[in-house]
Formats: C-alpha cells, structure tokens, sequence
C-alpha cells in the first residue's frame, strides 16, 4: 500500500514536470527527486492519517509505559495507529524523596524518557527485587548533558518476604509482584519506551509532528546531498553538543570536511520514534530512529537519538549521539 501510494504522488508530481523524466534517463537524478516527496505534504499526511499522536509519533507498533510520581500510578499503553490504555497500575512505589534526580543517592526517581536495556529473572536476583526486573538506561543522553549522575533505575517487584509492605525505593519504580508479572506478560521490553513525570505528561498535536516529520527529512535531504549551510541551519549553534563532547562550531568544521568530499551518501531512516519530553521547557521532543548510512568506505547502522526543540515552525537540534 505505502508502495503504491509513493508511487501515485511521484507520477501526479512528475506528470506537470517532464522534464524530470529527461533528467532521470541522462542524469539517473530519479533518486534525488523522489527523496523530496518525503517531506511533502502529501507524504506527511500520509504518515499521519488514522494515528493518535497524544504521546508522540511512532512508525512501528510499540507499548508506552507511562509512571506518574505523584498519583502512584503506572499505565501501560498499546500504539499501533491508534492508543489503546491496556492496563493500569495504582499501587506502585517510587523514590523516597520527591523532585528530579540529579545526583548519585539523591533517593529520587528521575523524570524523563528511557529505554528498558533488558529483563533480569527470578533466578537472577535478590529476593528484595521481587520475581523479575527491567533495568533502564539511566542516564540517557540528555539527563547527561543537563550533569546528572547516578544508576541503577530499574523497574522492579516487591520484597518476596515481605510483598505487601509500604517502603520507599532508592529511585526505583516498585510495583506489586503480581501486577508486575502482569505487565511481563504485556510488554516486549525491546519495543518498550518508559516515561516517567510528576501527575502530567506533556502532550503534541498532529501539527507539531507534521512539522517535525516535514523537518526531519529536509534535514537528512540536505545531509545526504551535501546542503551544509541548509543541514547546519537545523541546529541550535546555542546549545548544541555531539555525544556532549563538540559544540556546534567544532561539529559544524568537521561537517564541512566532511561534505566538500561531496561523495554519494545511502541515508535510510526507518522506525522513527517522536516523543514530547517531560520539561519546564513543553517543546523538547526525543527523536529515535534506526539509521542505515554508507558514505565511499565509511558505513554505519544503528539507532540514532537526537533531542530537538520545536521554534517558530522549526526543529532546533540541541544533541545528538
């Protein structure tokens, strides 16, 4: 169907410009046009019809653990187009103290998007952690760049000799042992984003994400096809860090290497995530996407993270990894 349809907008564009065809038969400049029809308002259209994006955008089904600290409650959502609520947790125990953690033993549960890195068995744990666990990728790269410290965030059960007790966790997320098996059974741990807040999460539109999608790939149109000036325009020169190790004009000189080599780049983005981001700040959004890139010799595959702010219709790219 996503064939078919790529096809008929590239035959309706292409039908008021023969010439492209021209250019297609001497140039093999095909490729090059059909990369602009990705940020189309057809095609972005497209992406978004028949999705709720209350939560984000995502291009692949996924289960959105959402932790709420103040309510004590833990909801487990379903995205496949639509958002389904499949469950809810309202007896659960999070960090002793209140407020986001920023340092190692604070005793508080961060605030933020993270990834469960795996799941840990009965067998593989002390009887305080209940029958099984998910650790987190606490720190991500964004409570890194803000200078937070500390680990071991995990989502876990309750003390097996003692499961009914009240306590307060270290900055864990504790859930009932029961209601914890229950969600083992709901969830996939590799296709699994938690997102941890006070009472609210902050929400997008379908405008805000047609901006961003629109964006998202005029930027990898310019990186593929050497734009520099236009690609750099899509960072934050303010504020913007590499891994949290160049700043953009150290970044923006090794770009500028890079592209006056002028070699053909294969660039694919494929299952992309669009999250809004638990901040003071309601317009920072979490992009995760799996990133296939070949440049002469130079090849890469992997998830790409990058974390933006929405301004005047506009992504402003303040990290990346």
């Amino acid at each position: 169907m996503k064939l078919l349809l790529y096809s008929f907008i590239l035959i309706s564009f292409l039908k008021a410009d023969m010439t492209v065809f021209n250019n297609y038969r001497q140039n093999n400049n095909w490729e090059k046009k059909a990369d602009t029809v990705l940020y189309s308002d057809e095609y972005i259209n497209y992406l978004l019809q028949n999705k709720n994006v209350k939560f984000g955008y995502y291009d692949n089904p996924v289960n959105v653990i959402v932790c709420f600290k103040t309510k004590k409650d833990l909801f487990i959502y379903n995205y496949n187009k639509k958002l389904q609520l499949s469950t809810k947790f309202t007896n659960i125990l999070t960090g002793k103290n209140s407020g986001d953690k920023w340092i190692e033993g604070d005793g508080k549960t961060p605030i933020g998007i993270y990834t469960l890195k795996y799941k840990l068995d009965d067998n593989e744990l002390s009887d305080f952690y209940g029958p099984l666990a998910y650790p987190t990728n606490y720190p991500n790269l964004y409570d890194k760049y803000l200078g937070k410290s500390g680990h071991g965030i995990w989502i876990h059960g309750f003390p097996k000799n003692d499961p009914t007790r009240d306590f307060d966790t270290k900055g864990c997320i504790a859930i009932p042992n029961n209601e914890l098996l229950q969600l083992s059974k709901k969830i996939d741990y590799k296709d699994t984003i938690l997102i941890i807040d006070t009472k609210n999460l902050p929400t997008t539109n379908k405008e805000k994400i047609a901006t961003i999608l629109k964006n998202l790939f005029e930027w990898r149109y310019d990186w593929k096809y050497n734009k520099l000036d236009k690609y750099l325009s899509f960072y934050d020169k303010n504020s913007f860090k590499k891994d949290n190790k160049l700043n953009f004009q150290q970044f923006a000189n090794m770009k500028s290497l890079i592209f006056s080599h002028q070699k053909h780049k294969t660039l694919k983005f494929s299952n992309i995530q669009i999250t809004p981001y638990p901040s003071k700040n309601k317009n920072i959004y979490r992009i995760s996407f799996y990133e296939f890139f070949k440049a002469g010799n130079t090849t890469f595959q992997g998830q790409k993270i990058i974390y933006l702010q929405l301004i005047d219709n506009k992504i402003k790219i303040f990290l990346e990894n």
